[in-house]
């Protein structure tokens, strides 16, 4: 089933998994938040606000939603608040400690973006 999954999971996997890369290397090397690990948070915020656009057209340019589409939007409004609270984290607390949760937003992304695909998709 996993290779049914359309370009935006796949999208996802490539931007969390590298932005949590950026961040766990920055993080292990006792570095503060930068411009490296908040940028790729913020990117992979960019993605997820394209993504959001996207979800808009989805209903009027292609299949109709399987699941619920209340659950759906909950697990989109979600993921928009993950990168961002982390970014703000990493504003508030200067440390190699907030770089590593930057670090954390990239899976929990790529587990929505999952199961977002499911409830459309699959359920």
């Amino acid at each position: 089933m996993l290779w049914g999954y359309d370009g935006w999971f796949w999208a996802s996997v490539v931007l969390g998994a590298l932005s949590c890369l950026v961040c766990v290397v920055q993080a292990l090397r006792g570095r503060a938040p930068d411009d490296y690990s908040q940028g790729s948070v913020l990117l992979l915020e960019g993605f997820l606000l394209a993504y959001a656009v996207g979800s808009l057209l989805l209903p009027v340019l292609g299949p109709p939603a399987s699941g619920s589409v209340l659950e759906y939007w909950g697990y989109l409004l979600t993921a928009l608040l993950i990168p961002a609270g982390t970014f703000v984290w990493s504003l508030v607390e200067r440390s190699r400690w907030s770089t590593l949760i930057l670090g954390a937003a990239g899976p929990v992304v790529v587990v929505m973006v999952y199961r977002m695909n499911f409830i459309w998709y699959y359920q």
